[in-house]
């Protein structure tokens, strides 16, 4: 017992999949966890667990975990070993459920996606059809699909009516297979089905444990629709790619899923790294000790607020967060906001400054927060004699995840790096901070405004 409870003490706190076995070294059972060292603990808590559970328990002699990339990562784990290792304790516990199975009937034209029982299982699978599973919990592996839906849209309808169903309306079933049904025979259905075809193909990636590949089909689809100057389209490809990164990631943030600190260090210096390595051809950014970004949070220029978040060696820098009030009265105007808050920040001499400036904006944004930026920076030149000091800005546009880089002469240039890059996560972690810390003061200002309109 002291043994495994040294074991447990050292388990990460990090997703992943724990096997349990007896002192001949056969598995007992096969779990998933978001967190392995909290799950796993909640065993040895004798009253939180009943009497199967207890069973359980008395014969582990050892425990094994593998740690993943995120909870999805896990769940897919858990369901396949548990399919090739048919462990005895995930049936008994099971409570005489049946776990669930996802099958895709891709031996039909336009595939369905079920969610299905054991005993609903084909007895004779088609040899193109996938099915993935067990499952051992419902609740999650919906919760998952319905996530999933959000970047691999499918249909779930039953009869297909010839009519879009409605989940199209909300951009999760598209095309609709319904839909395609109703249509004559011709090149507008033949390329509907190739894909809604090529959707579930995504679909049986994703479950196969291939999301790498998957993001970059879809950022190769993003690019060549921007070429087309398609943006709408492309626009919706990446929030597909951003929730697939949000499902299989979960964060950006390396110290989710690494317990080492050394490693964490290692993550952290491979980000800054890359965002150096990335920008030297246009900025001249010989460090990146502390970058600093800016973000606005207004409501139809309402209860407008503006922040700035620090990472000091790639760590978030709590203690060193501002937020402002934006004094700005006028219509609703972010690129003006960004360089009032601009101006507000430089203006204090006894705070550190950057060696980089990320807004979260275009180049409108970027241009405001240079013009605040050169003015702030040579009146402190005048007033302190003090010698000519340079601080690199970028931006970070929402729409492509695009760097935007102001360069001499007033001329621009786009940076789109890959969606792996660890640069790119950096910038996108600390802009998200940014976002997040400024829309938690507009919401505190705009609750405390309903609380005194309440109270009249």
């Amino acid at each position: 017992m002291e043994h495994l409870q040294t074991v447990i003490s050292h388990l990460p706190h990090s997703p992943g999949v724990y096997i349990y076995r007896d002192g001949s070294g056969q598995t007992l059972y096969i779990g998933k966890a978001k967190d392995l060292n909290k799950r796993v603990s909640q065993y040895w808590k004798r009253d939180a667990i009943g009497p199967k559970t207890k069973l359980l328990v008395s014969q582990i002699a050892g425990i094994e975990t593998i740690r993943t990339a995120s909870e999805f990562d896990a769940l897919l784990l858990e369901a396949k070993l548990i399919h090739d290792v048919l462990p005895k304790y995930n049936v008994i516990l099971k409570d005489d459920k049946s776990p669930l199975y996802i099958l895709l009937t891709l031996s039909e034209n336009l595939p369905h996606v079920k969610m299905i029982r054991r005993s609903d299982i084909p007895k004779k699978l088609r040899s193109r059809d996938a099915l993935f599973g067990p499952f051992q919990t419902a609740t999650v592996v919906r919760s998952m699909m319905r996530h999933l839906r959000h970047t691999i849209p499918y249909c779930t309808q039953k009869r297909r009516t010839g009519k879009p169903c409605f989940y199209t309306h909300l951009g999760l079933c598209h095309p609709c297979p319904s839909a395609i049904e109703g249509m004559q025979e011709g090149e507008a259905k033949t390329s509907l089905v190739h894909e809604y075809r090529t959707n579930i193909l995504r679909l049986k990636q994703l479950l196969s444990g291939k999301s790498g590949r998957v993001t970059r089909d879809l950022t190769k689809q993003m690019e060549k629709l921007a070429a087309k100057q398609r943006f709408e389209e492309a626009a919706t490809v990446r929030t597909h790619i951003q929730h697939l990164y949000r499902i299989c990631q979960k964060s950006y943030d390396p110290m989710l899923y690494v317990s080492s600190d050394a490693a964490v260090e290692d993550i952290y210096a491979n980000e800054l790294s890359s965002l150096q390595q990335q920008l030297a051809p246009y900025l001249a950014v010989p460090r990146l000790t502390r970058i600093e970004c800016i973000d606005i949070s207004n409501t139809q220029g309402k209860y407008a607020t503006g922040s700035f978040v620090v990472l000091t060696d790639g760590r978030s820098d709590t203690s060193a967060y501002k937020r402002f009030r934006i004094r700005l009265t006028s219509a609703p105007n972010d690129v003006a906001m960004i360089g009032e808050v601009v101006a507000r920040r430089f203006l204090h001499t006894e705070w550190q400054l950057p060696d980089l400036l990320i807004i979260d904006g275009g180049k409108g944004q970027v241009k405001a927060a240079l013009q605040a930026l050169s003015f702030i920076l040579s009146e402190r030149q005048r007033v302190e004699g003090s010698p000519s000091i340079t601080i690199p800005v970028i931006g970070l546009a929402k729409r492509f995840e695009e760097i935007i880089i102001p360069l001499p002469h007033n001329r621009w240039k786009t940076l789109r790096l890959d969606v792996t890059s660890p640069g790119l996560h950096l910038t996108q972690r600390i802009r998200d901070e940014a976002h997040r810390f400024a829309l938690s003061y507009h919401r505190l200002l705009r609750s405390r405004q309903f609380v005194t309109m309440s109270a009249t």
